[in-house]
């Protein structure tokens, strides 16, 4: 305050004339300090402060025991400075004794509002900010410890949790001190700096607080000393030489550079001579510097203003992104990890971060990859919506498939982890998120295909992509989750995590048979037949650790998990694994499971918990089944979601939400119906509910089809009431295919389902003729289950619809009706089951119907009887490449299709061993069918095959048609039945011996056998060359070490028999094994011969043809050989072609006199068929190779889904009327490819075609 006078230009003179030193002294000193604070500094007199100036510094005064009269005194020498400024009233010893006197009373006095004379400490303190007076101390000689003092001072003050005006009262006098001296003291900048240390850098820390503003505001002052603290730090620290650094150096340097991150953070003009050096440092050969610099620049760029330091220092935002290809990886790593702010919060840099981390997701250093795996489970949701590309995510996705473990559970774990924080948006259909992060799950089930990143995967999908849900979570909302990851999911995904969700594990499953195991183990307490019981553990245990790549921990594992001997913890597991267990028990049973097992073994969690996701239901079970069946039926209202699909294109991205969602719920429960029907046992009610639902025909079939898979399984819950099964006998009859099929099977385990099949197939059966459309088709899939389910019902007819079926829908070409028509741009030689017309279909379901009823018949004596006219009409079609009447003109496409289906029936016939033994007197016509002219043909017929015989459908013999494969013009189709066998055959070896030997090793000599029969068979030179592929085939599978010595000796017996049919038969084996002086004589004698199954037939259009002449040698077209493409008219098929060249008699007719005549001009013409086919072969095989084929994209599902897939209905396969389950097999077989001409070997005298593209 500034006192008034009465004249304004009259200084004012002080009033005060007492000593102060006397008895009242503190009353004085603030009578003094009253009126001198009054005193304005512009109009005073300050010789009458002379007397009152030195009495305040005599030593009475500074150290006088009062502490109020301290105060006072150096309040009143405050105002003394301020009166007399801006010259000083004392010399330069006296200035220094009265700053150390003030900042001696501040730090004892200052301590807070409730401390005595704080009003007097604060005056002091202001009147030193505001004043300036401070700035006197830079001018006393020798002044730097006196600064110290004042900085140590300041900063012990300041955590006293004093007001914030004192904060800011410090940061004046701080800054005036900085800015007025001339030479900073290093101990100064220390402590300033130290403020910034991690431990000190709280933002509710006063002291950081007072040192950021100091420094800001100072920031151009302090640079300079900054730069030279750090550079002096770091040459005091760099070796001289290539040894190592100290560890007491290191950390030294690295909380250096601690520092500089914080200041960074705080204070970035502070260093902008520091981050030159840091630049520097880069660049140095020492690995422990590059590796701090990288990381403590890594971390500034990482900060809120980041971006801006790297537009300031380019060169040094170049130098720091080099360090991306460091020689050292731990350098590499580093940098990786550093990426992780920089794209979080920088957008602008995101262009320079991609380009960067392109190549580490391959770096040669698994510890680099696995950083850059990590860096991605570091950050939040819109950071990797919008700073990171898709194709980052599809490179990290691609180490899901890495060699090293370690790298591939970073990739999984980040990968799913981002697809879990995405779903949110995800399910709100957000357009940027669902084409960024929809395709996970897809690549996640592609990797759990493959067996070394199977458990990891699985881990990943339980975890991240469909976990079970929190306690309180709705079924409802779990159930949807999976339709959604569903939705954007192609067949074959949606396939394969079918079966990761475990429905198609038969039941009792191995998991249910180890836990009744462990009960009977009794922890090693056994009573009675304790080597069978211990036995029957280490098998079991055996079969489940066989699904894993490590078998021996897991088996350790589980034995300890035995040796546990806890009753309860037996109970949850067999909870969790039952199908009929419901989500809320499911969810509280696992939770108390594991933590049971954590508090009993710890070490064995990671295993049971790996059991549990093998054996449970823990991605869809019985709850779900509501939801399911309520989706299906929103399908099919009017004024469903419009909502499309984001991301995807072709035709799935404009289908309705809820038509896909539908299509997803009818995937799952058709899944349920064949492999696990137990799930629906408590919701029969609801599925025959929906049986009177017409408005929904879709909900209608598969409710029905879960309806007859359920009662088929348990016959105590099939329908009782009268109404109920009057539904199914009236959805029986109609012209609903599937439903027809699937209602018949339900009548049929009916309480009087004889009488109920038996009303449906008299009804049906007078109404054939007359029948057309879908009508017929249905009435014939009901028959076709009918034949199965019910014999009895249907043999009252069986005269009758046999008959027609053969002679007017088999025999006869029906003309079909315009909308009926197969469509034109349909493949030449093919048809899916969406394009196939109704005659098609109706004699595909006609077959159906033959070996349905051979196969109920099967145990009984007319077996043989009703199987002989159906085994001819089979091996009919097989001859006449489809055609069942020889006479009648075949759509080729339709014929293609009765090739296979005839071929598929025979198989499920040979699955009883008394129809086996007659196909594998014809086993030839199968393996002449696996070489179809047509991919598809080929391609499906290996899908039913494999799958029968991973359900141990099929005896062992029937395996030596995988072997024929070795000739196919697809390298996807090789490369399936390689892959299969070698699947079963490194399983069989490991675990199951007995089951190698007799299906694999032993089939050597069937091989040899069946290719001595087969009729591309030749004794030239080529030709045998060619079948020698086949043996080299089989040898590149099967042999090994262990079994070369048994294939060895087969090979020897194989000179040592003759064969059944016909001694010609046995030139294979003389080919291989005798002497050389006998090659000659029998390459003149030999002739090859036709397959004795073959009859000579001819088509309508050939009968007013002149016969041809047959071909030269033995193979007219022989294995290997390579003839120029000649496209062959439309009506006829190559297997029409080489009848022609037959004669009418069996083979086993003909005369030994006939063989040697027809003998001849074979050899005489040889020699010119090789010449030319020699010639061509050099420039097509050229052809073939400007022209490659593409890889298959995966194997089928015979070698990756086989035991899954064990329980699956013979007659859920067949495809006649089911289109949708042909058009996925379809889809599910690999990428289309342009259609050519097949260029290389040519068996059994035809022309076989590439894969087709489809239309």
């Amino acid at each position: 305050m500034v006192a008034t006078t009465r004249g304004a230009n009259s200084p004012r003179k002080l009033k005060f004339s007492d000593k102060i030193v006397t008895k009242g002294l503190t009353t004085d000193a603030l009578a003094l300090h009253s009126e001198l604070a009054s005193m304005d500094q512009d109009n005073v007199d300050t010789n009458t402060l002379q007397g009152v100036r030195k009495e305040l510094i005599s030593t009475t005064i500074l150290l006088h025991k009062d502490k109020g009269v301290r105060a006072l005194a150096a309040c009143c020498i405050a105002d003394l400075l301020r009166l007399y400024a801006p010259d000083a009233p004392y010399t330069a010893p006296e200035l220094k004794d009265i700053f150390q006197f003030f900042f001696r009373q501040l730090s004892t006095g200052l301590r807070g509002p409730d401390a005595p004379y704080y009003n007097e400490y604060f005056y002091l303190l202001e009147s030193l900010a505001s004043i300036k007076s401070i700035v006197l101390v830079c001018d006393i000689p020798a002044a730097d410890e006196l600064l110290c003092t004042i900085f140590r001072n300041m900063f012990d003050l300041v955590p006293m949790g004093l007001p914030k005006n004192v904060e800011m009262f410090m940061a004046e006098i701080l800054v005036a001190l900085i800015d007025e001296c001339a030479s900073l003291p290093s101990e100064v900048l220390e402590i300033l700096l130290a403020q910034f240390l991690p431990a000190r850098t709280r933002t509710d820390s006063p002291a950081y607080r007072l040192s950021i503003g100091v420094c800001t505001r100072t920031a151009d002052k302090l640079q300079r000393h900054v730069a030279q603290y750090f550079g002096d730090l770091l040459l005091q620290h760099t070796p001289d030489d290539q040894t190592s650094m100290p560890a007491e150096d290191v950390e030294e340097l690295r909380t250096a550079h601690e520092l500089v991150q914080r200041l960074a953070q705080a204070v970035a003009p502070l260093l902008l001579n520091v981050v030159p050096q840091l630049e520097e440092e880069l660049r140095v050969t020492d690995q422990t510097i590059r590796s701090i610099a990288t990381q403590t620049l890594g971390a500034i760029f990482g900060d809120s203003n980041g971006a801006k330091l790297a537009r300031t220092y380019p060169s040094t935002w170049s130098q720091w992104l080099l360090r991306r290809n460091d020689r050292v990886a731990a350098v590499r790593v580093i940098f990786i990890e550093c990426s992780k702010d920089i794209l979080s919060h920088h957008a602008e840099l995101k262009g320079d971060m991609e380009e960067a981390l392109k190549g580490k997701f391959t770096d040669p250093d698994d510890k680099v990859r696995a950083a850059v795996c990590k860096l991605f489970s570091q950050i939040d949701y819109e950071a990797a919506l919008h700073h990171v590309t898709k194709s980052q995510l599809e490179e990290l996705t691609g180490r899901c498939l890495d060699r090293k473990p370690a790298v591939r559970h970073e990739a999984f774990n980040s990968i799913g982890r981002l697809y879990s924080l995405a779903y949110p948006e995800i399910e709100n259909n957000d357009l940027a998120a669902v084409p960024q992060f929809s395709w996970i799950p897809g690549k996640l089930i592609e990797a759990a295909a493959i067996a070394e990143t199977r458990d990891e995967a699985e881990k990943c999908i339980s975890e991240f992509i469909l976990p079970l849900p929190a306690k309180n979570e709705d079924v409802v909302s779990w159930t949807e989750r999976l339709l959604l990851v569903m939705k954007y999911l192609n067949p074959g995904h949606i396939t394969s995590l079918l079966a990761l969700a475990n429905l198609k594990s038969p039941h009792p499953s191995v998991f249910e048979r180890f836990i009744q195991c462990c009960v009977d183990f009794n922890g090693g307490t056994i009573d009675k037949d304790e080597e069978e019981i211990t036995k029957n553990l280490n098998h079991a245990i055996k079969v489940v650790t066989s699904q894993s790549t490590d078998a021996s921990k897991l088996a350790d594992d589980l034995r300890a998990f035995a040796k546990l001997n806890e009753s309860r913890l037996y109970k949850l597991l067999k909870t969790c694994v039952d199908p009929q267990t419901d989500l809320k028990t499911l969810v509280k049973s696992t939770s108390e499971f594991h933590r049971r097992v954590e508090q009993a073994s710890s070490g064995i969690l990671e295993t049971m918990s790996w059991f549990l996701r093998r054996a449970s239901l823990h991605i869809v079970n019985q709850s779900s089944i509501p939801t399911l069946v309520k989706k299906l039926k929103l399908a099919d209202q009017p004024n469903t979601e419009s909502q499309s699909l984001v991301g995807m294109g072709g035709d799935e991205g404009s289908q309705p939400h809820a038509e896909m969602i539908a299509d997803r719920a009818q995937s799952v429960l058709e899944c349920m119906s064949k492999f696990n029907p137990a799930v629906y046992s408590p919701h029969v009610a609801e599925l025959i509910k929906a049986l009177a639902d017409e408005k929904h025909p879709r909900l209608v079939q598969y409710c029905t089809q879960a309806l007859a898979a359920v009662v088929r399984l348990d016959s105590s819950l099939a329908p009782t009431e009268k109404r109920t099964t009057d539904r199914l006998v009236k959805i029986a009859l109609s012209d609903a295919p599937k439903q027809a099929k699937f209602a018949l099977r339900a009548l049929s385990h009916c309480k009087d389902g004889a009488h109920l099949c038996a009303k449906v197939v008299n009804t049906i059966a007078p109404a054939l003729p007359s029948a057309q459309g879908d009508t017929l088709i249905a009435h014939i899939a009901a028959l076709a289950e009918a034949a199965k389910s019910c014999p009895e019902a249907f043999e009252d007819k069986s005269n009758v619809i046999t008959t027609y079926l053969v002679q007017e829908l088999l025999m006869s070409n029906t003309p079909s009706t315009e909308d009926e028509m197969i469509p034109d741009d349909a493949d030449e030689e093919w048809v899916e089951d969406s394009q196939l017309n109704a005659t098609g279909k109706a004699k595909l379901l006609a077959l159906k119907v033959m070996h349905n009823r051979c196969l109920a018949h099967v145990n009984s004596d007319a077996a043989l009887d009703i199987s002989q006219p159906v085994f001819k009409l089979l091996f009919t079609i097989l001859e006449h490449s489809g055609a069942v009447n020889p006479s009648v003109e075949y759509d080729p496409r339709i014929k293609a299709r009765l090739r296979l289906q005839a071929a598929v029936s025979l198989l499920k016939m040979s699955s009883s061993e008394t129809y086996a033994n007659v196909v594998l007197k014809n086993l030839i016509m199968l393996a002449i069918t696996l070489q179809d002219t047509s991919f598809w043909v080929r391609s499906e017929l290996l899908n039913k095959f494999t799958l029968l015989c991973i359900n141990r459908k099929l005896g062992p013999n029937f395996y030596v048609l995988t072997f024929i494969t070795a000739h196919d013009p697809e390298r996807e189709i090789r490369e399936r039945a390689r892959n299969w066998v070698v699947a079963i055959v490194t399983y069989a070896r490991d675990y199951f011996t007995e089951i190698r030997v007799q299906h694999f090793d032993m089939l050597f000599i069937r091989l040899l056998h069946l290719l001595a029969h087969h009729p591309d068979f030749a004794v030239t030179t080529e030709g045998l060359q060619d079948m020698a592929r086949y043996v080299e085939f089989y040898l590149e599978i099967v042999a090994t070490a262990e079994n070369i010595s048994l294939q060895f000796h087969l090979a020897l017996k194989a000179k040592t028999v003759r064969d059944a049919d016909s001694h010609v038969f046995s030139e294979i084996s003389k080919k291989e094994y005798l002497p050389e002086e006998n090659l000659q004589w029998l390459a003149g004698t030999g002739k090859p011969v036709r397959s004795p199954t073959s009859k000579a037939r001819k088509t309508g259009d050939d009968k007013d043809k002149a016969p041809r002449k047959r071909k030269a040698a033995a193979s007219g077209r022989t294995n290997g050989a390579a003839k120029k493409a000649r496209r062959p008219k439309k009506a006829d098929t190559w297997r029409e072609q080489s009848e022609d060249d037959e004669s009418d008699e069996e083979p086993s007719s003909e005369s030994e006199d006939q063989d040697k005549a027809k003998a001849k001009p074979r050899a005489n013409t040889s020699t010119r068929e090789e010449r030319r086919l020699r010639r061509s072969r050099g420039g097509e095989e050229a052809e073939l190779e400007a022209e490659p084929e593409a890889e298959p994209k995966q194997d089928s599902e015979g070698s990756g889904e086989g035991e899954e897939g064990s329980g699956e209905e013979e007659s859920d396969e067949e495809s006649g009327e089911e289109s949708g389950e042909g058009e996925e097999s379809d889809k599910g077989i690999g990428a289309t490819r342009k259609k050519r001409r097949m260029r290389g070997p040519r068996l059994t005298h035809r022309k076989r075609r590439s894969r087709p593209s489809k239309p």
